[in-house]
């Protein structure tokens, strides 16, 4: 690993099935560590106050019972094309997320190397403001949404309604530091993502 002055926080987002993750995958061994907003998210739902939160929120006492992929697919059931419902989800799991990634960039600034957050909702939540540089998955909802489709074994439909809830991608470009192409082979992707590694090892490098 190289030395730097301080932490150098990378944020690499995009909408849901755009590619994030499998950009970020690509550079792990480019930076000090990657992390994972989705699993993030995934492990407060392991928390029990958590559960309570949305057991009481969605008047639901079994969610308490259930494992962590029942209650994932629960959860998806109850909020698919309820906004209230939504409203309710994010209510309890967002503010948890932002107040985790504000501790984790002061945490991190104080350690050497460049650090990772990948996530669809890095905007949404304004997680970017914690971080030094933002680089956007750029494609198309129909690409993504036949990805999620199979990682995810979710509907298109809910795979699209996804896409509807978060930011437009051309607005997340307009913000973006870098932007990758996410429009043909992998390779083409993962080219572009070293490309942007290289030239910030080389302007970070002491």
């Amino acid at each position: 690993m190289m030395n730097y002055n301080k932490g150098y926080l990378v944020g690499i987002t995009g909408n849901s099935g755009c590619g994030q993750s499998t950009a970020a995958g690509f550079i792990t061994e480019q930076c000090a560590g990657v992390c994972s907003l989705d699993r993030v998210g995934h492990r407060l739902l392991s928390k029990p106050y958590v559960l309570r939160d949305l057991a009481d929120g969605f008047s639901k006492s079994g969610l308490l019972t259930m494992s962590e992929n029942e209650i994932r697919s629960e959860l998806r059931t109850i909020v698919f094309d309820d906004p209230e419902k939504m409203a309710i989800l994010n209510s309890v799991l967002h503010p948890r997320m932002t107040r985790w990634a504000s501790t984790s960039a002061v945490f991190l600034k104080s350690i050497r190397g460049i650090w990772v957050l990948e996530g669809a909702l890095i905007y949404e939540l304004g997680i970017d403001r914690h971080l030094d540089c933002m680089i956007v998955i750029e494609d198309t909802p129909d690409r993504s949404a036949e990805r999620l489709v199979k990682r995810d074994d979710i509907s298109a439909e809910y795979a699209l309604k996804r896409w509807k809830r978060q930011l437009p991608v051309n607005a997340k470009v307009s913000r973006a530091d870098y932007i990758v192409h996410n429009s043909q082979d992998l390779d083409y992707m993962k080219q572009q993502i070293l490309n942007i590694f290289e030239g910030l090892e080389g302007r970070l490098l002491i």
